[in-house]
């Protein structure tokens, strides 16, 4: 009878670690160890590039983070006819989530590939990393061919995203990811990611 009580203890621990572990599956992150690589033909840092066919967005910094926003609103062809006041909103319903789904890109030739973080709570990892890969196709349009999860060992999106630039000042503030204060990120973060 002792045993049946201990069998069921560790599994109630192990479910209520699953909920709130402290582990972070960081270990595909490394993209944040590989210098900034500047690239003159693209201004990715001159605003907000937008999904056309999805429900999210995607943010660039010159230290090589990027932040994806997914709170978006329903129809895109309203962000077009108003922009600044969706990107207020955008912004405003993003609170919950300002510190979460940061990460780093790296440029190569035309393609970008972005590694970000993405809160999960049904998994024994808080986090779970992401990488992202699309095409630069011109100065105001990526095109996202990939999006994967490295928990889950799966590809996430069935057809490619179209991303338009939005240029704007109103971005998401980088010093509010939650890796930035973390001991590992400090230690390994290039030094032209800084």
């Amino acid at each position: 009878m002792k045993s049946i009580h201990v069998i069921i203890g560790c599994c109630i621990l192990f479910l209520l670690a699953s909920c709130v572990s402290p582990i972070n599956c960081r270990k595909c992150f490394k993209i944040y160890r590989e210098p900034v690589v500047r690239c003159d033909s693209f201004d990715l840092y001159a605003g907000i590039f937008v999904s056309l066919n999805g429900k999210d967005a995607l943010c660039f910094y010159n230290n090589g983070c990027s932040k994806t926003i997914s709170s978006f609103p329903s129809n895109i062809i309203s962000f077009w006819l108003n922009p600044e006041v969706e990107i207020t909103n955008l912004l405003e319903n993003d609170q919950y989530f300002r510190k979460e789904l940061w990460g780093h890109f790296r440029i190569f030739n035309d393609t970008i590939v972005i590694q970000s973080f993405g809160l999960s709570n049904d998994q024994l990892c808080r986090r779970a990393v992401y990488e992202t890969k699309g095409v630069i196709l011109n100065d105001s349009t990526i095109k996202v061919f990939s999006d994967y999860s490295y928990w889950f060992d799966s590809e996430l999106i069935k057809e490619p995203k179209i991303y338009r630039l939005y240029k704007t000042d109103h971005k998401p503030d980088s010093t509010l990811a939650w890796f930035n204060k973390k001991r590992w990120y400090k230690k390994n973060l290039h030094e032209s990611r800084r």
